[in-house]
């Protein structure tokens, strides 16, 4: 297995990462984007809690990453902090979504 990885160059490894994470936060967005449509049309409150813990989960630790890490510096345990707080309140919310009863 590592004969595998040092055939690769590590600025290779690093754009398909770059990709992998672009891609990941594009289709987060779009579900993000998609589940507040569903709101939207059916008022239903349980889908803006889905849209706004895709937000939380996709959204906002990018966001944070860009402006606090490359913009201002922050140092790296700060942010990571920072991302897993948006990230398991994104994960409560759909959970509350998920749970909460539609309307009757």
């Amino acid at each position: 297995m590592f004969v595998i990885l040092q055939s690769f160059d590590l600025e290779t490894l690093r754009l398909v990462r770059q990709a992998s994470e672009s891609l990941s936060l594009l289709l987060g967005l779009a579900i993000s984007y998609i589940a507040y449509r569903g709101y939207r049309r059916n008022q239903s409150r349980p889908m803006l809690f889905v849209a706004v813990g895709f937000v939380l989960i996709v959204g906002v630790p990018a966001l944070v990453f860009v402006v606090l890490s490359l913009g201002l510096g922050v140092p790296t345990p700060v942010v990571n902090s920072l991302s897993q707080a948006s990230e398991l309140a994104g994960l409560g919310a759909i959970l509350y979504g998920l749970w909460m009863p539609g309307r009757s």
